[in-house]
């Protein structure tokens, strides 16, 4: 069953079915709502609904509010129509990041394993597969069950790869680890603005776990483009464990490829009497390294308690929010 979406104040119409989001509705019908990380988190999307009835896909989505639920604001990233709609988003001259967004089917072609219940998912879209460094894609893995992931290599036009941890009892993770070779799946994207940023100064790079994803891309992609900075750079991988750091070898490549950087493995536990890395969590590593508040530029990336710990850290060292970059979904 289809329902007709209006948008005022511009009379606009689009059609929704009632498996996809407004948003996917509106954008495979060319309307452009304002949208930023198609997620649930950022709030861009953000619109009222004037008239008619949606329900809610991820109910846990952190920009989601008893207040706005008052209010008849809806997220369009998140919202599915259960009747015709009349929709007033918010007004919205922001500009695009990367890439359109679009929708596409990917079919797998190589799993790897990496480390224990960490893989490598590699997917060929049956379009251009263009993107940023930094950016992801959300993946359909079943009836109302969409993940986002990162893309850990370099845009190359032709494939997405991406590293997940398989969670026991996990609903994302555990339909993305029980795909196979040759299984298609739908994703769109691009999505994310935490993108390389090529003006001079001191850059940190900080992953948690499967973080490894965006940062190994943008460590790549710094020393494919020979960016110089003007001042050295720190890489920092953080883990439980050192056989948990996935593809360390291949960030420590990016590291030493990149030139003037430095690279610290950092684990909490299980690390050998021989270890040369760090010991404890991300903000105890982050602490280690000398840097200006005003001029350091920080990328981080990983589970969400993880993000939320740095960027406290970072907080109270006074480091402008402005200067650190982070997945907005998390």
């Amino acid at each position: 069953m289809t329902h007709t979406v209006t948008v005022q104040p511009s009379g606009v119409q689009f059609e929704a079915r009632g498996d996809e989001t407004l948003l996917q509705a509106a954008r495979r019908s060319g309307i452009a709502l304002p949208y930023e990380c198609g997620w649930g988190s950022c709030a861009t999307c953000k619109l009222t609904l004037v008239e008619g009835e949606t329900e809610l896909l991820f109910k846990a989505a952190p920009a989601v509010s008893p207040r706005d639920a008052r209010r008849g604001r809806i997220l369009s990233c998140q919202s599915m129509a259960r009747s015709d709609l009349v929709i007033k988003p918010a007004a919205w001259d922001g500009p695009a990041v990367g890439p359109p967004c679009h929708e596409l089917t990917a079919e797998l072609t190589a799993v790897e394993t990496l480390a224990p219940d960490i893989r490598r998912f590699t997917f060929v879209p049956s379009q251009n597969a263009a993107f940023l460094p930094g950016q992801y894609v959300i993946l359909h893995l079943g009836p109302g069950l969409r993940r986002a992931y990162s893309m850990c290599n370099l845009p190359d036009g032709r494939t997405l790869q991406i590293i997940s941890k398989h969670y026991a009892g996990g609903a994302g993770s555990g339909a993305l680890a029980a795909l196979s070779p040759g299984d298609v799946v739908t994703l769109e994207g691009p999505f994310g603005a935490c993108t390389l940023s090529k003006r001079p100064g001191h850059k940190v790079f900080l992953a948690g776990g499967t973080g490894i994803s965006p940062i190994l891309s943008l460590v790549r992609q710094a020393a494919a483009e020979r960016i110089d900075f003007g001042a050295p750079a720190d890489v920092i991988y953080c883990a439980r464990r050192p056989c948990d750091l996935a593809a360390a070898t291949d960030l420590s490549e990016a590291v030493a490829a990149l030139g003037n950087a430095r690279f610290l493995q950092v684990v909490e536990e299980d690390a050998p009497a021989d270890w040369q890395g760090g010991l404890g969590r991300a903000p105890e590593a982050l602490s280690r390294i000398a840097y200006d508040p005003d001029a350091v530029e920080i990328y981080v990336a990983g589970p969400p308690v993880m993000v939320d710990a740095v960027k406290a850290a970072l907080k109270e060292a006074g480091v402008p929010i402005t200067r650190v970059h982070f997945d907005s979904f998390g």
